[in-house]
């Protein structure tokens, strides 16, 4: 599920980890049902073909995006260099609210990436 308001409620996620997306082959081969998934949203099969005319950081942002929001047992945030998401988690960094375990500054322009996390268990965050 795609996280939203994060800037807001990034204290209601743990077990966070970024996963970087060199290309959108990089991103189906990460997850076996990838595939099925896609066809499954999109009415047809992904193949090499259909690859041809999808940019990364344009359509495939929001191919990536509609595909983890079919995940409802995970929380999503996807980014790219600059974008709205990423100025929210370099402000989070800066405030040391969070460690990302890398600095969140140093991205490569050309891949998006995404911020994994789980909900957490602690309903006391949910009162805040």
């Amino acid at each position: 599920m795609i996280a939203t308001n994060f800037d807001e409620k990034y204290f209601m996620y743990e077990n966070m980890a970024i996963w970087e997306i060199n290309s959108m082959e990089d991103f189906f081969s990460s997850h076996t049902m990838m595939l099925e998934i896609f066809e499954n949203e999109y009415g047809f099969p992904y193949s090499k073909e259909t690859a041809k005319g999808i940019s990364l950081l344009d359509s495939g942002f929001a191919i990536v995006e509609k595909l983890l929001d079919c995940f409802r047992d995970k929380h999503f945030l996807v980014f790219s260099a600059n974008d709205e998401n990423h100025t929210v988690l370099r402000g989070l960094q800066d405030k040391k609210v969070i460690n990302f375990g890398m600095d969140i500054y140093v991205l490569n322009p050309k891949r998006i990436y995404v911020l994994e996390m789980d909900k957490t268990k602690d309903l006391q965050k949910y009162d805040t």
